[in-house]
Formats: C-alpha cells, structure tokens, sequence
C-alpha cells in the first residue's frame, strides 16, 4: 500500500461525508470566471494577468478587490462583480462550462462506499445547480452551498460548516476536497481534513497545509481504488 493510500485511509476512517469544492475540482470553470472578469476589466481599459489570475484569485482568494489594490485601480469591486456575475452566469445556464469526467466517477464510487456527498463553493449556488443539471449530476449531490448560502466565504470556515449542518453532521465527520490554498484554510478551519487535488491551471501554485497533496483527480480515484472502494 502506498503511503498516499495509507493517509487517505486515515482521512476517510470515520468520515461521513466528503464535501467538494466546485470550480475547478467538478467542473473546469475558473478559466470561465477568468473570461467574464477579463471582459469587464476589458471595458475598463485594465488587462488581467492569466498567470497572476490562478494565483491571486483562483488560489488565494484575493478576487476584484486585490486587483483593484494591487494595481491602483479608481474601481469599486461591487460594480465589477455585479457585472460579471451575469456573464458568468450565462455561461453556466448554456452548459458551456465543461465537467472533469474524473470528478463524476469518484463521486460516484464515494457514494457506493457509503459516504454522502456535497458541494461547498464560492460560486453562487444557482450558478452550481445550473452546471449540475446541465451536465446530468445534480443527483449526486445531497446539498449545495454557495456564496450566498454562508454568509462569509472562503477562507471563512463558514462554507464548509454550513454544509456539514444541512447534511446533518459533525464537522469533524466531513472532510473536504480542494485546490486552493483558500479552500484548505476554510475547511481547516471548519474542523475537517483536506484532499487538495491539482489542475492544469494550479499544478504551478504553491498550495500548503493539505492533509493529501495528489497530483490531480486522476491520482485520487487511483488511490481509491487502492484503497479498495468499488
């Protein structure tokens, strides 16, 4: 058994329930909030750093109010948002935002081995639904908690604590899967173990802290199987 395998054994002894982050771990969406965010800078006369996007916003959390201070900008990060929402949101009503077809198979294979299954994200939660039941998968989760479900979001415990109370459970009795440092603080702090998983557009990101550190869903469902869930 791998030492990988040995410490999602410990992980999961115990839990529950396992309670995903979205954006970026079920669905491929942040080069989406990147493409809607872009457009409204656009307009503005101010270009995002794609690099500097996974980085600052997408791991980190730092969103339109730290690229309005890191760059000086004369903006006001509720005006951009309440702009790019609807452009975000249109994608998610088109279904346009594509699914890891990983993510579907290990929710799946966590469901058959008895644990319950969430979602936890910083999107809003209409958002989430719309892409779950565009893409068929909205039955494999038994709640969804978005921003504008929790009161504070991430790094804020509060995503992951609310979630844990609609499913009716101990925190301690959920763990979570992420990929940003963001998440991990949050789930931290809500009392809960972290699996953080790698994308294309994190694998460069320094993410500390995880419980698990896996070099994307790929490994994940491996190292499930090893552990011998079917």
């Amino acid at each position: 058994m791998s030492r990988n395998t040995e410490v999602f054994h410990r992980i999961i002894d115990g839990a529950g329930a396992v309670i995903f982050d979205f954006d970026n771990v079920i669905v491929d969406s942040e080069p989406f909030h990147y493409r809607a965010y872009s457009e409204v800078f656009a307009g503005k006369s101010h270009t995002i750093d794609r690099e500097e996007y996974w980085v600052e916003w997408t791991s980190k959390g730092s969103g339109a109010e730290g690229e309005i201070n890191r760059y000086g900008l004369d903006l006001d990060p509720a005006d951009i948002r309440s702009e790019k929402d609807p452009i975000y949101s249109s994608y998610c009503i088109k279904g346009e935002i594509p699914l890891f077809p990983d993510a579907v198979r290990i929710t799946r294979l966590f469901r058959s081995s008895g644990l319950r299954t969430a979602i936890a994200s910083g999107s809003y939660s209409h958002d989430v639904r719309a892409l779950l039941e565009a893409h068929n998968i909205d039955h494999l989760f038994e709640t969804v908690v978005g921003k504008d479900d929790s009161g504070r979001i991430k790094p804020f415990p509060e995503p992951y604590l609310f979630a844990a109370e609609r499913l009716g459970l101990e925190p301690g009795r959920c763990f979570a899967i992420e990929d940003a440092e963001k998440g991990v603080i949050s789930a931290h702090a809500a009392g809960m173990k972290v699996i953080v998983v790698e994308t294309a557009v994190t694998a460069s990101v320094q993410i500390a802290g995880a419980d698990l550190h896996l070099s994307g869903l790929g490994e994940l469902y491996e190292v499930m199987l090893e552990s011998g869930m079917s």
